[in-house]
């Protein structure tokens, strides 16, 4: 066995920020796109403003189960990282490629054959069913670039390097506001696709963040700066433990991501556009928000898998509270800001004084969820980092059964508010963190070697 000097993680507050801060910028681009995409649409209209919850928590189905595959990787590659292993890094991140590829097409052709049944099956007007389909066969395309992106990134944050990453989300950012605007509306000389041109801004912008970081990893030269070796052959030994690794987290967040998506089916069910347009807008805050709460995740995935491959288990406890505390901190911040100047963020979407009035009650219960949000992804992921992941399947499929539960009494059966329908997230969160905390205190993940 090949070893090198390892890469240690720095758990001091100012290395977990430098570690953090990066990751928040890269995890933004697939918010970022979700977030334009309804600001522009919403000039459209109504309709379409409710129709991007269904499209958009739709791919991003798909893309949690990439960013799955993703975390699983980061908890093998900085484990390898910190043990000096650092031989078998780049190995890793080209069979989770080779594995991510396989999926994106199996994905691509599900959505191509059926969008349209899935989505008149559910019970979605014909309108609103016709454009999302449309703009659905489109968009899917991204998860070619947008997987090869998680992968790349993913070496980038087992070896600490994230820094960079904030050069990535500036272009991909950035060419999808441009991109959208000229799509949407027909600027610039581009053609007017109204919908459908959301759909092509976002895969163009995947694709330059894909090119962009693959560049920086190139023109940097982090493999040869981090010893890591870039030979590599096929190996069905490491595809074998990739998938045993990656199969319990993909499956995980698909599963939460799915059931969001049967919480936006059960919202149009039930309410009218307005109430829909409102759940989007909530969406986007609370995606906003957790961005810099599964930054601090995977944060707490990369450190506290590397802080056990340095054979330091008896620190864990005492790191994961330290991360909390500091993603906690900056969470009631912006909770308290949001809830200070609401008008700020839902005047973006052009909609009437009716839309604003209905949607200060939702953005309080969406406030209280997203200080949940923060322990339940922070513990949740230091259970990922012990590479228990069938234990980490099994505490988010009591989670979401509790959620799915609570959701269908009050939309279907009981006809509530939206604002009672939003406080499901409580009930998730709280779940998550509660048997996350539980499994990390009780010691069982301790001696677990990947």
């Amino acid at each position: 066995m090949a070893f090198s000097k390892a890469i240690k993680s720095d758990t001091t507050v100012l290395g977990i920020l430098a570690l953090t801060l990066p990751i928040s910028f890269a995890k933004l681009i697939p918010e970022l796109n979700y977030l334009f995409n309804a600001i522009f649409l919403g000039q459209l209209g109504t309709i379409e403003l409710a129709a991007v919850g269904i499209t958009g928590v739709y791919y991003l189905i798909f893309s949690a189960i990439g960013y799955g595959l993703n975390n699983s990787l980061i908890t093998i590659m900085s484990r390898r990282a910190g043990s000096g292993e650092t031989d078998k890094i780049a190995s890793v991140m080209y069979h989770g490629i080779f594995l991510s590829m396989a999926l994106a097409v199996v994905f691509i052709l599900f959505t191509l054959l059926f969008i349209d049944g899935i989505l008149l099956g559910a019970g979605i007007a014909l309108d609103e069913a016709s454009i999302s389909s449309s703009f659905l066969k489109i968009r899917i395309f991204g998860l070619i670039p947008l997987y090869c992106f998680q992968m790349c990134t993913g070496l980038v944050i087992s070896i600490s390097r994230t820094r960079l990453l904030m050069i990535v989300v500036l272009f991909s950012a950035a060419s999808n506001i441009f991109l959208d605007y000229s799509m949407i509306f027909g600027n610039f000389g581009f053609p007017r696709l109204g919908f459908d041109g959301a759909a092509y801004a976002s895969v163009i912008s995947e694709f330059i963040g894909f090119i962009v970081v693959l560049l920086l990893i190139v023109g940097f030269r982090l493999m040869q700066k981090s010893n890591i070796s870039t030979k590599w052959k096929f190996d069905m030994a490491l595809i074998k433990l990739i998938w045993k690794q990656g199969l319990p987290l993909m499956s995980q967040y698909a599963i939460s991501i799915i059931a969001w998506w049967f919480f936006f089916i059960m919202v149009s069910r039930n309410y009218d556009h307005e109430a829909q347009a409102i759940s989007q807008s909530m969406r986007n805050i609370f995606g906003l928000s957790g961005v810099f709460s599964w930054a601090f995740g995977s944060a707490t995935n990369t450190i506290v898998s590397n802080v056990i491959g340095q054979g330091k288990e008896n620190e864990v406890g005492k790191l994961i509270a330290k991360i909390s505390t500091i993603s906690c901190t900056g969470m009631v911040f912006l909770v308290i800001l949001l809830n200070i100047w609401p008008e700020t963020f839902l005047s973006l979407y052009g909609q009437p004084a009716t839309f604003m009035a209905r949607a200060y009650e939702p953005l309080r219960i969406v406030s209280v969820a997203m200080i949940l949000l923060v322990f339940g992804v922070i513990w949740l992921n230091a259970v990922v980092a012990s590479g228990k992941t069938t234990i980490v399947f099994y505490i988010e499929l009591v989670g979401i059964l509790a959620y799915l539960a609570y959701n269908y009494l009050v939309m279907e059966v009981y006809k509530m508010s939206i604002s009672v329908a939003w406080m499901s997230e409580w009930i998730y969160w709280s779940v998550m963190f509660f048997f996350s905390f539980w499994y990390i205190k009780s010691n069982k993940w301790k001696g677990n070697v990947i």
